[in-house]
């Protein structure tokens, strides 16, 4: 992994560091008996008050957890829905997210033609383009990695400013599933392939047809070595992934039991898998490939395009025992042992549960009741057939009580953070690939430990809160939140990129009530949505209640005395210091809820 980025990337492009260990790793790393131990020997403990979590109003809640937060537009549109009660708009708001087509989004994805280049290329042409050309000339890195750029770039954009946030939740969440690292051999020239129309065409359609999509994606092939996977040295990667991290998962591996001494179900399933499976696994896979994955394949003049290819001579044609089902190689249809096993996987019990586990874990808690996990389980398996298999679950988890009345037990990764409080203030930048600020952005949040697609390993970027609450990805978020918060364009006038200063008049209209209590006040409810303890309320109204005086001397004025927006100038920079005390939201712990 990682050779494009050895070989191509420009002495200009940032070195990045290693990934720091996280307080779950830290943990594993302390022998028990010792940890043990010193928790016995230790006289004195100290007992940390336990502090309680406010409740934000059902609106709020609820665009938080099942898109990237509130915002004015989003909140206006959930009241406007017919029903007497909060719940009733909210069962209307979720009916139209799960059919996301059907929202109008023209005035974001009208956003993504300016500079964008790739977004609509098909797979040859991604390939062609950005891979290996027909002629065999060398492409430059930044024609190579481009496709990468403008999907990460999108994903800002959507993110942001999409109005189908379900949708943009769903296609983080499976791509997480179905990781693929970034930097890995040729996957930034085919990611638009592998975003577009592997992983959103998909996100709330059928699970196995998303399976199947995976496995033939160029990205994929690429990212675990299935497009080189020969019979005569078969390649476990994917098959050892696709058992654990796709479908049964790592809780239904039984090791190196004999395959026959595993357990079956009710119906005669075996309940899990063995390492005898992933050797047949990888057998049976072999020769599911593409072309260019090959030497030969763009050689004596012949022309690689990147598209899935299945190899006659590279695949194994004995019969292959998996979970104790045989499966035979039909001739007159070579595809049709791999797809068996896809239908027997996606089929599983096993399967459902897992995914019905981390769909739960995403939305709900890290630690989300059985009850629910199953209920959305029964709907996965029992539709497992169905073209809207992962709507109908959706629809289970949604409108369930753990869903609807939970807050607090998730927290935003950096990802979440930074969009939702742009969400907040306005942010209407297109993210244009062409613009350096899009850039400056990319490399930001590469800071905060969670760059979109860059997760090496396959199992994807962690969802649990104690792997975002290490010190060094907190405060990079919070330095990248200010940064943006106050930024502003000096091409263009010295113009704020935020909408801070509108909203806030549109909010309070009379200027003669643009007073300390009043701004912090709408500000946190508007971000939080709930009003601030006094303790928050009396330290941001503290620093929004001095000016400096031309003495250079800051002193605090009453915070029920007007503040004058309409000026930015020297001493007292009204305008930045509102930006500022906006930005101070950002980085409370109110904020970072889920």
């Amino acid at each position: 992994m990682g050779i494009f980025r050895t070989k191509f990337y420009p002495l200009t492009e940032k070195n990045l560091p290693e990934k720091s260990v996280s307080p779950e790793n830290v943990n594993r790393l302390i022998k028990k008996d010792k940890f043990v131990k010193i928790q016995h020997n230790t006289k004195k403990r100290v007992n940390f008050p336990s502090g309680t979590i406010t409740t934000p109003n059902m609106i709020h809640r609820v665009l938080t957890k099942m898109g990237y937060g509130a915002n004015d537009e989003s909140v206006s549109h959930i009241q406007s829905l017919p029903g007497a009660t909060d719940t009733d708009k909210i069962f209307a708001y979720i009916d139209e997210q799960l059919y996301p087509m059907s929202i109008d989004d023209s005035v974001a994805e009208s956003q993504l033609n300016n500079g964008y280049e790739t977004l609509n290329k098909t797979r040859i042409q991604l390939y062609q383009d950005h891979y290996r050309r027909p002629d065999g000339m060398d492409i430059p890195w930044e024609v190579h990695v481009r496709p990468g750029r403008e999907t990460n770039y999108a994903s800002y954009l959507r993110a942001t400013q999409s109005k189908r946030q379900l949708l943009e939740i769903l296609v983080d969440f499976w791509h997480n599933h179905f990781n693929v690292y970034m930097d890995s051999g040729g996957v930034q020239p085919m990611f638009v392939h592998y975003d577009r129309d592997v992983i959103r065409d998909n996100a709330l359609g059928s699970f196995r047809q998303m399976l199947e999509d995976v496995t033939t994606s160029t990205c994929m092939l690429d990212y675990l070595g299935n497009g080189v996977n020969d019979k005569d040295a078969p390649n476990e990667n994917y098959a050892r992934e696709l058992l654990e991290l796709h479908t049964l998962s790592a809780k239904s591996y039984f090791g190196h039991m004999a395959p026959e001494d595993v357990p079956v179900d009710g119906q005669g399933r075996k309940v899990g898998y063995v390492e005898a499976d992933v050797l047949e696994m990888a057998r049976v896979l072999t020769g599911w490939s593409y072309s260019g994955a090959d030497w030969w394949d763009y050689q004596n003049g012949n022309v690689a395009t990147g598209e899935f290819l299945y190899r006659d001579e590279w695949h194994d044609k004995d019969p292959k025992v998996i979970l104790g089902q045989t499966f035979n190689f039909d001739q007159n249809n070579p595809l049709s042992d791999v797809r068996s096993v896809l239908d027997m996987l996606a089929e599983h019990p096993a399967t459902a549960e897992f995914l019905a586990s981390k769909l739960c874990k995403r939305f709900i808690s890290d630690n989300p009741s059985q009850s629910i996990i199953d209920a959305v389980a029964n709907t996965l398996h029992l539709n497992w057939q169905a073209q809207d298999q992962i709507k109908l679950a959706m629809e289970t988890l949604l409108k369930s009580n753990e869903f609807l009345n939970t807050w607090g037990e998730k927290i935003k990764r950096p990802f979440e953070r930074i969009a939702s409080s742009m969400r907040q203030i306005g942010v209407t930048f297109d993210f244009s690939p062409n613009h350096e600020y899009s850039s400056w952005m990319f490399w930001s949040l590469d800071t905060t430990g969670q760059n979109l697609f860059y997760w090496t390993s396959p199992n994807g970027y962690p969802d649990t809160k104690m792997s975002w609450l290490g010190a060094s990805n907190t405060m990079a978020t919070w330095r990248f939140m200010q940064w943006f918060t106050r930024l502003r364009d000096g091409n263009n006038g010295d113009v704020p990129f935020n909408d801070i200063l509108n909203i806030t008049n549109a909010a309070i209209p009379d200027a003669n009530n643009h007073t300390a209590n009043n701004l912090v006040n709408f500000w946190f409810e508007k971000a939080c949505g709930h009003p601030p303890s006094v303790d928050v309320q009396d330290k941001l109204a503290h620093f929004m209640s001095y000016s400096e005086t031309d003495t250079l001397d800051w002193t605090p004025t009453d915070r029920d005395t007007q503040i004058d927006l309409s000026t930015n100038t020297w001493p007292s920079y009204n305008q930045e210091r509102l930006y500022a005390m906006v930005s101070s939201i950002f980085l409370t712990s109110e904020f970072m809820y889920r």
